[in-house]
């Protein structure tokens, strides 16, 4: 993951000789861009026409097998995000939580509902009482979560005992009763203070998550179903452009109903659910487990009569050989890997069962360039290329690029590897 607030640090490394898309992207709005959202001041058609142009030149010098299309309009430009978070800084001044790091300011953000902006300024005025004062030294970070109508606050702090769960249960009761929308309250133990504000990588003993107050699971609907995944999953940020992204993954991998679908770095199920009655199989393969238990529950409840396995597992060569039967039968691939990129094989092992068709997602660009350079390597091109606006008011977009077969590779990892 990316820091929020460089985006120069982590896009500007050249590939090739590609000019990295940041560089593009800053020439075309003449910005210099720096904190998490540079762009949320600008006319959003104005963003938007940049930022085609920026990526379309960019991807068009990376693979000239296919156009990129025209990027997918976000329905909301601002004020869209479901997921949002304050950093916590303390001082002799107090305790402040920034939406922006790198000024340590307690300005709302553009990218947030008015809803997040009021309860972070509530909350600020709570944590810098006397009473809150001596818990508020815990705190990493604060997340609000949920969908537009509903909220969950999550208190990320690097100790829990009695006193801390005590402390954050009264201050979020009392914030219940100022904000008729918060129906859940939590503690995330992060004892690292890590940067990332719902690290799970992290080895904790005992409890990670408690609950204080309300539902044990959020749910948020797109593309006619309604989801249910853990407090401390991961779920895309922008709600409102969620069903655009279904429907585009359904346009791509449109074929003649069956085969098995893979859905790699699947989550909770949210492309699996969506898809599931185009296959006649479904496997799904993360790391957290408690995404993977939610899928299971999201596929038992959504969708009885399909054929489906989840398993949480990291995603790399062993695991997939240990995990996945042999082909057989058509499979189709859905990648939606973290902004990092896949595995070091994971490519080649995916593309040595010789899918139909592979969705590889992209939340990051700058993974881009050596992600296809792999699979063109293993044979496989890329034919449709949809950006789409996920992240407005920032440089990021999502792509999906869908990729075929076109060749055999000179070499096989199977042979390789004496499968």
């Amino acid at each position: 993951m990316a820091r929020e607030t460089d985006y120069n640090d982590s896009y500007n490394k050249k590939t090739s000789g590609i000019t990295p898309y940041i560089d593009r992207l800053e020439r075309e709005t003449k910005k210099k861009f720096n904190g998490p959202e540079p762009l949320a001041k600008m006319n959003y058609e104005d963003e938007l026409r940049a930022k085609d142009r920026a990526f379309s030149a960019y991807w068009n010098d990376i693979t000239g097998s296919c156009s990129a299309g025209v990027i997918v309009p976000s329905p909301m430009p601002r004020k869209y995000r479901t997921t949002t978070k304050r950093r916590v800084h303390i001082s002799e001044n107090g305790i402040l939580l920034s939406s922006d790091e790198s000024q340590r300011t307690d300005r709302p953000s553009l990218l947030e509902p008015d809803t997040h902006s009021d309860i972070y300024r509530i909350l600020n005025g709570m944590m810098n009482t006397p009473l809150n004062k001596h818990i508020g030294k815990f705190l990493n970070f604060v997340i609000i979560r949920g969908d537009y109508e509903t909220h969950t606050i999550i208190f990320n702090v690097k100790r829990i005992n009695a006193d801390v769960v005590k402390g954050y249960t009264g201050i979020a009761e009392k914030l219940k009763e100022q904000i008729s929308r918060l129906n859940s309250a939590y503690i995330f133990h992060d004892p690292d203070g890590s940067k990332y504000y719902l690290n799970t990588s992290a080895d904790v003993d005992g409890m990670r998550l408690k609950r204080l107050f309300g539902n044990r699971m959020l749910s948020l609907r797109a593309g006619g179903i309604t989801y249910r995944y853990s407090p401390d999953g991961f779920s895309q940020v922008n709600l409102s452009i969620c069903g655009s992204m279904l429907e585009t993954a359904g346009s791509l991998l449109e074929h003649a109903d069956g085969g098995r679908l893979l859905d790699l770095y699947s989550g909770y199920g949210f492309f699996s659910c969506y898809l599931a009655d185009r296959h006649s199989e479904v496997i799904g393969i993360d790391f957290a487990g408690t995404s993977i238990d939610a899928a299971r529950d999201n596929m038992k409840m959504l969708k009885p009569r399909t054929k489906w396995t989840f398993h949480a597992k990291r995603i790399d060569i062993r695991s997939l050989r240990d995990t996945l039967p042999e082909p057989g039968i058509a499979e189709y691939v859905i990648l939606d890997p973290p902004r990092n990129g896949t595995a070091p094989g994971v490519i080649a092992e995916i593309a040595d069962r010789n899918p139909e068709l592979v969705l590889h997602i992209f939340c990051g660009v700058e993974t881009i360039p050596g992600e296809i350079e792999q699979w063109k390597r293993s044979g496989y091109q890329p034919v449709k290329c949809i950006p789409l606006d996920m992240f407005p008011g920032t440089p990021d977009v999502e792509v999906m690029v869908l990729l075929k077969r076109v060749h055999l590779p000179n070499t096989s990892s199977r042979s390789k590897s004496g499968r």
